[in-house]
């Protein structure tokens, strides 16, 4: 039976895949296992089982054709498992068009992951190697996991998702800092590599929701951090009042912000049975988040119904919120061709759709001639962006403002056959201008019912020098640089402290006053669900 290395030693600047070294043997797999599942055996260099190692799926990666998401945001990555008393895993109902790195952790080992695996095509195992025994004390971050009421926590997983160097600076991933399970009694140690002087981590253990803690550096004293048990959320879906069965139906955090202890955790799906019922535990509490059907990866639904993206607060630690019943909605579809302004071909070309505050990613394939089509879509908000390193959406051609150079955003609310996006070739290096000094430019921002945008902000590029804002009518005035790229537009809250994007557009030589219509979808938010709490 050969062996293959699946992760070797390397320098401490490279990702987790390259922290140290595992032993995968492949045979090929029954016929009575499913085709959508990873399994095998983890065991320690003396070939003994290793129990309770945890399993998890880390990054994945498309089977063939390139990705569009990033390597962590597959919902699958949100999988794991740990290994029974004959250090057996299994990890069933995995998309079989993609292929899956895992990392194992078991108390008294060394981290170890393995290459992309597809689902369904071997039986792996693992060997994970003896931590030291003399690891220094003043390179190890230690502490203790339990709960709120003081109970020590087994088989935590503490993963670095920071790191911090000698001057107090972070990077913002873990630089090959390997995760840590907790053993027995919620004890964890977590070794740090040469320049890393701290660690900032999330910890996740079955039942209770995550947290993220910051700053972690060597102590003598052994820090305690809590895991509290979260919110929870019941409801169900119906369509012309019948249940649904099988809908994959997700929850994500409306602020996908990430900063100090606070942190974004992507989406969490779950299917409903067969009384259209669906419950989500351990949710962080006193939060907004966003319900609504997943759309993306191929589809990855049971059910062809959909139902609108709608918001709500969880409820505080420990409670339970009721949603009721949330109904299907008729699907709308959008269609339509690529043009490109300087006839390049174009050839394996991809669109993708973005939803927020939902978190899913539409892929939406191009065919040689530019037309496109996607069917089942949610009434919504989108930004319907340009996949693509070689061209950009031509600004000069689109008269709407874009979200970036590759993107605009549109509500669809019903269905679209007859959208043109003009697309031109990246300009590369940079931009030569022969122009010096400024220009004045003058317009009105006008809302979808006619009246003018009063209050926004118009600046130039980056928005942080100059700028201005429109009057009551919509009206504005801006000096700005001639070699200016954009214009961008702003709305500030009521209390001036916050701003949020709505779009830009690009300035035309010669043309000193623009006319610029703001569609629904610069205002659009999703229906926010006011439910009692228990």
């Amino acid at each position: 039976m050969p062996h293959l290395i699946v992760s070797t030693v390397c320098s401490p600047n490279l990702a987790l895949a390259c922290l140290i070294t595992a032993l995968c043997s492949c045979t090929a797999v029954a016929q009575t296992k499913s085709a959508n599942l990873i399994h095998g055996t983890v065991s320690n260099e003396k070939g003994e089982p290793v129990p309770n190692a945890r399993v998890d799926i880390s990054t994945a990666a498309p089977i063939s054709g390139p990705a569009i998401f990033c390597p962590s945001c597959y919902l699958d990555c949100q999988k794991w498992t740990t290994t029974d008393k004959a250090g057996f895993f299994e990890i069933p109902d995995l998309d079989s068009r993609l292929k899956f790195r895992l990392v194992v952790s078991a108390v008294g080992y060394k981290t170890a992951q393995t290459e992309l695996i597809a689902s369904g095509e071997s039986s792996c195992g693992l060997t994970l190697r003896k931590r030291p025994d003399n690891v220094d004390p003043r390179r190890t971050v230690a502490g203790v996991v339990k709960t709120d009421t003081g109970i020590p926590i087994q088989g935590a997983f503490v993963d670095c998702v920071s790191t911090i160097g000698k001057d107090g600076l972070r990077w913002f991933y873990s630089r090959g800092v390997a995760p840590a399970v907790t053993d027995a009694e919620g004890y964890f140690e977590i070794d740090l590599l040469d320049g890393v002087f701290g660690v900032d981590v999330e910890i996740s253990a079955e039942g209770l929701s995550n947290r993220k803690f910051i700053g972690l550096t060597p102590n003598a004293d052994r820090l305690v951090f809590e895991l509290l048990e979260g919110a929870h959320i019941i409801g169900h879906v119906k369509s012309n009042g019948r249940p649904v069965q099988g809908m994959t139906v997700s929850v994500a955090q409306t602020d996908q912000s990430d900063k100090g202890e606070k942190f974004f955790q992507k989406a969490i799906p779950v299917t409903t049975d067969a009384e259209g019922r669906f419950e989500f535990k351990n949710l962080f509490s006193d939060l907004e988040y966003c319900v609504y059907t997943v759309v993306g990866e191929a589809d990855r639904s049971g059910s062809t119904d959909i139902i609108r993206t709608q918001k709500f607060v969880t409820p505080p630690n420990g409670k339970t919120l009721h949603i009721g019943g949330l109904n299907t909605v008729e699907p709308v579809s959008l269609s339509g061709r690529l043009v490109s302004s300087d006839r390049q071909p174009l050839e394996k070309l991809n669109l993708s759709l973005k939803r927020n505050p939902a978190w899913d990613l539409i892929k939406v394939p191009v065919a040689n001639d530019g037309f496109f089509r996607i069917d089942g879509l949610p009434p919504e908000v989108y930004e319907i962006r340009l996949a693509s390193d070689q061209f950009d959406l031509d600004a000069g051609k689109i008269g709407s403002l874009l979200w970036t150079e590759k993107s605009i955003k549109r509500l669809i609310d019903k269905s679209i056959s007859d959208i043109v996006l003009p697309i031109s070739s990246v300009e590369r290096g940079n931009r030569v201008s022969g122009h010096d000094g400024t220009r004045v430019l003058t317009g009105r921002l006008i809302l979808t019912g006619g009246q003018g945008a009063a209050g926004i902000q118009v600046s130039a590029n980056d928005g942080n020098s100059l700028r201005t804002s429109t009057v009551d009518d919509g009206f504005f005035s801006l000096e700005f640089p001639v070699t200016t790229d954009w214009i961008k537009l702003h709305r500030p809250d009521p209390d001036g402290m916050s701003f949020w994007y709505l779009g830009r557009f690009k300035p035309k030589l010669g043309d000193n006053n623009v006319t610029i219509h703001l569609g629904p979808e610069t205002t659009y938010e999703p229906e926010t669900l006011s439910l009692p709490r228990e």
